[in-house]
């Protein structure tokens, strides 16, 4: 089985990414700016147009970038819709909570909404429209350099384990007579302060992302 992970080199893709290699059974490619592909290069159609070429099993659609991670879904799954495909995106539960966080103009909570969503209706589809399986986990804080890297001390214990949450992606590979589209799997939080410092950090976080891609994008 081929298996593509974007956003491969760190977080959930990098354990994603070790997890799958353990076994002889896959054959995996890995998509991140540490092997040369930005999935913002060229508005996204570089990296459609490669895996479209190397034409993967499934694909985990993992790394984010605005609009971006939304336009790899939206678009193989059309060009795969007479295949039997499997597309699974890694989500975010902020996609729910743009009125609790007060940030309706945020290009990450609108696109990770908008992906939930995309992944629900499509649904709709399958098997007798479209052949390609749609899969979207809404996490809530998985303990991951999106949410950790901060200079301020960061309690890991109620966060979600990255390989836990890897082997929540991974069970969605299996052949089953239904499919669960759409998951929320949220963390537990000692106080509302705990969880007001790891929206901060990850929304810092996802800033510098975007920036670093931004200027890989344009050397």
């Amino acid at each position: 089985m081929k298996v593509a992970i974007t956003g491969h080199s760190s977080g959930i893709g990098s354990s994603l990414d070790t997890i799958l290699s353990l076994t002889t059974d896959y054959e995996i490619r890995g998509y991140s700016k540490s092997n040369g592909w930005n999935i913002a290069e060229d508005n996204g159609d570089k990296i459609i147009n490669e895996l479209l070429d190397y034409d993967p099993d499934v694909l985990f659609n993992n790394a984010y970038y605005p609009q971006i991670q939304n336009k790899i879904c939206e678009t193989l799954y059309t060009k795969w819709s007479e295949q039997d495909k499997i597309i699974i995106n890694t989500g975010s539960i902020s996609g729910y909570l743009s009125e609790m966080l007060g940030d309706s103009e945020s290009d990450y909570i609108n696109d990770k909404k908008r992906m939930s969503e995309f992944c629900i209706k499509s649904s709709f589809n399958y098997p007798w429209n479209n052949r390609t399986r749609l899969y979207n986990i809404s996490f809530g804080f998985v303990d991951t350099p999106l949410v950790t890297k901060t200079t301020k001390e960061v309690n890991k214990e109620n966060m979600i384990n990255t390989e836990d949450a890897c082997w929540m992606l991974i069970d969605l590979m299996k052949d089953k007579p239904y499919h669960i589209v759409e998951q929320v799997i949220n963390c537990n939080f000692s106080d509302v302060n705990e969880m007001q410092n790891h929206f901060q950090v990850a929304t810092r976080n996802v800033l510098k992302h975007i920036v670093r891609s931004n200027k890989a994008k344009s050397s």
